[in-house]
Parts: structure tokens; C-alpha cells; sequence
């Protein structure tokens, strides 16, 4: 019963990321914010000021969702397979071959987006400064300390995975051999 509980809860909290990370995505492209009385909440794109992407022409904003969206949509096919994986938990199919797949594929899913995330900084500086009259500055490339150990801990994934796989296949050898 506890781990409904915390499926359940884990769950509503990966779609509520997902829906934030869609939100920050399209506010960042659009400069939708306005300002309210002294308050002003800008959202930009990695790499770019608010003020950079404001000045953009609407191609070159769709330029710039065009690259971002892979990542977005590799992150969004890991969040729905880990979603799957913990359905999977609720049924208790702990170490079910399909559970496993989910959990393999979210930890791939999530550190191709990462890397995808790293690599859209600089082909985008390229792409921009070669297609635009206004430069928009070097090319950029940096990886962030969180970038690096969320990178460490889906390698980890793997290596779970692995043992689960494993912890799966020594079972049912066990189960052969009594």
C-alpha cells in the first residue's frame, strides 16, 4: 500500500515537472511575460538574454524552438517511460522485463537529452551568427554541475538496470534448478 502511495506521488510530481518544463520552453521562445507594476519576470533561452530573443524575428524564434525541441522531446519520451515504470511498481512487477525496459530507457532517454541540452548552445551560436546580419557573440559551450551529475546519476540507472536484469535472470535460474 505504501508504495501506491509514493508512486502516485512521484507521478503527479514528474508530470507537474514536465508541465513546467513545456511552460518555461514556450515562454521562453515567445517572450509572453509582461510586467506588472514593478514586477517583471523574464524567461530566456540558455545562451540568450531576454533581450536578445525579443529582438528576433519570429523565424528565428522558430529557429531557435527547432533546436531546442529534440531535447524537450526526448525528455518527454524518458518521463513517460519512467511514468510506465512506476505503474509497473504499483502492479508490483518490480523486476518484470517491461519494468526494466522503462527504467533502461528513461536513464538513456534523460542523458540523451542532457547531452542533446549541452550541444544546442554552440550549434545554435553557429547557426545564428552564419544566418544573421546581428551577431549574437561567440559560441558558447558549457556543462553545468548539476548537467554532470545528472549525467553521473543515469550511468548509475544503467548499472541498476543491469543488476536488476540480472537479480532477474539468477531467479529464474533458481526457479529451474528447485
Amino acid at each position: 500500500m505504501m508504495i501506491n502511495t509514493q508512486c502516485r506521488l512521484i507521478r503527479s510530481l514528474l508530470w507537474f515537472c514536465f508541465a513546467i518544463q513545456l511552460f518555461f520552453f514556450v515562454l521562453a521562445w515567445s517572450s509572453a511575460l509582461p510586467g506588472i507594476g514593478s514586477f517583471a519576470m523574464r524567461i530566456s533561452p540558455n545562451g540568450l538574454s531576454f533581450e536578445q530573443v525579443s529582438q528576433m524575428a519570429l523565424s528565428q524564434r522558430w529557429l531557435g524552438v527547432a533546436l531546442g525541441l529534440p531535447s524537450l522531446l526526448v525528455l518527454s519520451f524518458g518521463l513517460w517511460r519512467l511514468d510506465r515504470m512506476l505503474i509497473n511498481f504499483q502492479k508490483n512487477m518490480m523486476f518484470a522485463v517491461d519494468t526494466i525496459a522503462h527504467f533502461r530507457a528513461f536513464a538513456g532517454a534523460t542523458m540523451l537529452a542532457i547531452v542533446l541540452d549541452i550541444l544546442v548552445l554552440p550549434i545554435r551560436s553557429i547557426l545564428f551568427n552564419l544566418m544573421l546580419e546581428r551577431k549574437f557573440g561567440r559560441m558558447e559551450m558549457g556543462i553545468t554541475t548539476e548537467q554532470l551529475l545528472l549525467l553521473l546519476v543515469c550511468g548509475l540507472f544503467y548499472l541498476i538496470t543491469n543488476m536488476m536484469h540480472e537479480s532477474r535472470r539468477l531467479a529464474q535460474e533458481n526457479e529451474e534448478f528447485i
